[in-house]
C-alpha cells in the first residue's frame, strides 16, 4: 500500500501595496522635517540669539538689516537713511568699535529678557550704553513658538503730529508735508499727523505768501505723542516781509482817501466794498458806521465839505485778533486841510425872528487813524478802520 506525500509549500509573503510604502516614507519624512523645523525655530527665536543677531548687526554699520531686524515699516520720515541719521546724532553711530555684552536677571519676568550694552570708540571713550529689551509677544509664532520682539521705544518718536497756519508750505526735514497727511482744519490752523519718526533733531520750516520763512528745530524723545502736537505754529508767529508791510500800508491809506472821497460824494457804502476786500464779519459793522459818518459829518447842516490829504506816515505792527488769526495794524498819522460849511443862526429879539448864516471855513489839522488787517484764507482782509468812527477834524461853529 503505498504512502501519499503531502509538499509542504512555503508560505506567501504579503506585499504592501507600493501607494502605502510612500505614504509611510513621506510621514517619516513630514515628522523629520518638523522635527528639524522645531528645533531650528527653537534656535531662531531664542533670545540670546536675537540679541546677538542685534548686536551683530548694529556693529557691522549696516542700516537697512537693522532697520528691518527692528521691524520698522517705511514711512514718510522712516527710513534706513533716516534711522541712520538719528543714531550718528544720538550715539555717534560712525565711531563705535567695540562694545561689551551682559544678560541681566529677569527671572521675575517670563516674559521679558533684558540685555546690557556699552559701546566705545578707538579711543576707549564711552558715548553711548543701551538697555536692549526683548518682549514675548501675547501670541506665539506659527502657535508653537515664543516670540520675542525687541522693543524700540528708545528709537522712535511715535505717533506724532504737527499743527501750522492753513495753506501754508510745510517742510520737516526738507520733505513737503502733503495733503493726504493733513487731517483737518480748525481756526486758521492745520493738523499733519506725520506717523512714526526717528529720535533726535528735526527741522520744521513753514513758508506762506507775503511772509518770511518761519524754521525751527525741535528733539524729540522715544515716547507716544499720541494727543499731543510737537509743534504748534500760527501765523502770528511769522512775520511779514517788508514788502507785504508796505503794500498793507498803502492800502490803509488808500482807504482812508477813498473813504473821505466817496462820503464826501455820497457814495453807498457798496462803492467801497467793491474796491476794497473786507473782511465778512465785520462788514455790516462797517457799513453803518460809515452810514452814520455820513449823518453826523456829511448831510448834516453843519458838514465837512472837503478835504485835502497832504502827507501820510505810517508804521505796522502786529496785534491780536480775537479769531485767532494773523492780524496786522497800520497807524497812520495824517496831516489834512478840511473844509467845512458852518451855519449859524442869529436871532432879532426886538421881532423874534430867526435867520441863518452860512460861512466856510478852511482849518488844518492832524488826526491818527488805525486800519487792522485780518490774515485769512491766504488773503489780507480788512478787519476794522477807525476812519469810520473818528471823523477828521474840521471847524463846525
Amino acid at each position: 500500500m503505498s504512502k501519499k506525500v503531502t509538499e509542504n509549500k512555503p508560505e506567501k509573503t504579503k506585499r504592501i501595496p507600493t501607494p502605502a510604502k510612500w505614504g509611510i516614507a513621506a510621514f517619516i519624512l513630514l515628522a523629520i522635517a518638523f522635527t528639524v523645523f522645531c528645533i531650528y525655530m527653537k534656535q531662531k527665536t531664542n533670545p540670546n540669539r536675537i540679541a546677538n543677531q542685534y548686536i551683530t548687526t548694529f556693529m557691522s554699520k549696516d542700516t537697512v538689516a537693522l532697520f528691518d531686524l527692528l521691524g520698522f515699516e517705511q514711512g514718510p520720515f522712516m527710513s534706513p537713511d533716516t534711522l541712520e541719521e538719528s543714531l550718528e546724532e544720538c550715539h555717534k553711530y560712525s565711531t563705535l568699535t567695540t562694545y561689551s555684552m551682559v544678560e541681566y536677571d529677569t527671572t521675575d519676568n517670563e516674559n521679558q529678557n533684558q540685555y546690557g550694552f556699552e559701546y566705545w570708540d578707538d579711543g576707549r571713550n564711552n558715548p553711548y550704553n543701551q538697555t536692549l529689551i526683548l518682549n514675548k509677544a501675547e501670541k506665539p509664532l506659527y502657535l508653537l513658538f515664543d516670540n520675542w520682539q525687541i522693543d524700540t521705544t528708545e528709537f522712535v518718536a511715535k505717533n506724532c503730529r504737527l499743527d501750522a497756519p492753513a495753506n501754508a508750505t510745510v517742510t520737516v526735514d526738507g520733505t513737503k508735508l502733503t495733503e493726504d497727511l493733513a487731517k483737518g482744519t480748525k481756526s486758521g490752523v492745520t493738523t499733519y499727523e506725520l506717523g512714526h519718526m526717528f529720535i533726535g533733531n528735526h527741522e520744521i520750516v513753514v513758508s506762506m505768501d507775503g511772509f518770511e520763512n518761519f524754521s525751527t528745530n525741535i528733539y524729540l524723545k522715544g515716547a507716544d505723542y499720541s494727543g499731543t502736537s510737537l509743534y504748534t505754529i500760527t501765523a502770528s508767529m511769522m512775520k511779514v516781509t517788508a514788502e507785504t508791510e508796505k503794500s498793507l500800508k498803502e492800502q490803509a491809506e488808500s482807504l482812508i482817501q477813498t473813504l473821505y472821497k466817496n462820503a464826501l460824494e455820497t457814495k453807498e457804502f457798496a462803492k467801497l466794498a467793491k474796491k476794497f476786500t473786507f473782511e465778512k464779519s465785520m462788514a455790516g459793522a462797517m457799513e453803518q458806521a460809515y452810514i452814520t459818518l455820513l449823518a453826523n459829518n456829511v448831510t448834516s447842516p453843519t458838514h465837512l465839505s472837503g478835504v485835502e490829504f497832504n502827507t501820510f506816515v505810517s508804521s505796522a505792527s502786529t496785534t491780536y485778533a480775537e479769531d485767532g488769526c494773523y492780524a496786522i495794524a497800520v497807524t497812520s498819522e495824517v496831516n489834512y486841510t478840511a473844509n467845512s460849511t458852518v451855519v449859524k443862526d442869529a436871532s432879532d429879539g426886538m421881532n423874534g425872528v430867526t435867520s441863518s448864516s452860512t460861512q466856510h471855513r478852511s482849518t488844518a489839522g492832524n488826526s491818527l487813524f488805525t486800519t487792522t488787517f485780518h490774515y485769512n484764507q491766504g488773503s489780507w482782509q480788512i478787519h476794522y478802520t477807525t476812519a469810520l468812527d473818528t471823523c477828521i477834524y474840521y471847524t463846525k461853529y
